[in-house]
């Protein structure tokens, strides 16, 4: 798997304000531990044949406070620290304003074990969160999560908005 840093793809350009939501569905815990709890991610399916194993869950933290919050744009309801395996939940992404500060393309697309294996992944960090060096999550844009992404200033085009697919 190759990768190679890009500047601009696919409407988007390393330095564009975005605003990112997802309407809230309907997901599953599945397992917890005391620090997490693992949801039935809805939106990707396990990759047969991939050389990584997935389980067809993503981790979140317990405490609606831990600082890995900072590394998903996801949120859930209710409270986390409330949810027990085998409970509904809601998971969406609330609208949270990001800088993409990368942009990335594999060729081919990358095996991390799920399907559709990613091809263009934008680096965002929330606007809220643009000094700490640890903040920030992938968007995967061919991916059949349904996020939403607005760009709303381009660096190249100040105070210019534009809705994107």
């Amino acid at each position: 798997m190759d990768s190679l840093r890009l500047t601009e793809a696919l409407g988007y350009t390393v330095g564009d304000l975005l605003m990112i939501s997802a309407e809230a569905f309907d997901a599953r815990v599945v397992g917890t531990t005391p620090q997490r709890l693992l949801i039935d991610w809805p939106w990707w399916e396990a990759d047969p044949d991939s050389a990584n194993s997935w389980d067809g869950t993503v981790g979140f933290p317990r405490d609606p406070d831990a600082h890995g919050w900072q590394n998903t744009p996801w949120r859930l309801e209710p409270d986390p620290s409330e949810l027990q395996a085998g409970d509904p939940c809601f998971v969406g992404i609330p609208p949270t304003e990001v800088r993409v500060t990368s942009i990335e393309r594999f060729d081919p697309p990358a095996d991390f074990g799920f399907l559709p294996r990613p091809d263009y992944v934008l680096g965002v960090v929330p606007v809220d969160a643009i000094e700490d060096q640890e903040a920030g999550y992938v968007l995967y844009l061919n991916s059949q999560e349904p996020i939403d992404i607005k760009v709303l200033t381009n660096p190249d085009q100040p105070g210019d908005a534009q809705a994107l697919p």
